[in-house]
């Protein structure tokens, strides 16, 4: 399932836009300002981000430039969606890198048409690794992907924090990485989870 994070500090247009990618079979992240934009867009890794441009701390601008340079380094493509129809606003974000911008108030199917055009479906690179995990190793990265912590993890599989510490040894070995960040991006970047 594809990603897409959604940075606006509109809690109605969050609610909206959140609903109709979802309907339309997309997992969709929703942050209220640039700050955490950033920081699920270096967690998630998302396929497709949908940038506001007026955001409350820093403008959408700034915030497109923190997720394109180190440590963040996302090559996805963003589409601003903004109140701004100027013409030097569109020129900028273009500029920027933007692959399309959207002005509000917009209609939520020309909405989805424009992201169905820049995030189509991918036919899977058959030179993708193939995954050194077992299947409880992979489900054990896919509930760490979730937040949830050893002990939420022991409950949700029904087995002792000793035996998920044990999986995670394995994965992180297998993997070759030292922290669960890093098997969770790997295993994402890979398709695994």
């Amino acid at each position: 399932m594809k990603r897409i994070l959604v940075i606006d500090d509109n809690p109605d247009v969050l609610r909206l836009v959140k609903e109709a990618l979802s309907v339309a079979g997309y997992a969709v992240l929703t942050a209220p300002n640039g700050r955490d934009g950033v920081r699920l867009g270096a967690l998630n890794l998302p396929d497709l981000i949908l940038l506001d441009i007026g955001l409350p701390d820093e403008d959408g601008f700034k915030v497109y430039r923190r997720l394109r340079d180190k440590p963040v380094s996302l090559e996805c493509p963003i589409i601003f969606l903004t109140a701004q129809a100027d013409i030097d606003s569109r020129l900028q974000g273009f500029e920027q890198g933007a692959v399309d911008y959207v002005v509000k108030p917009f209609h939520i199917k020309e909405l989805l048409a424009r992201v169905h055009v820049h995030l189509p479906d991918k036919i899977l690179d058959e030179s993708r690794a193939p995954n050194p995990l077992t299947d409880r190793e992979t489900e054990v990265v896919a509930l760490l992907a979730t937040g949830k912590t050893y002990k939420q993890l022991a409950s949700a599989l029904g087995v002792s924090q000793s035996t998920v510490r044990n999986h995670l040894h394995n994965v992180y070995s297998k993997l070759e990485v030292v922290d669960r960040a890093q098997a969770v991006i790997i295993s994402r970047e890979n398709g695994w989870i």
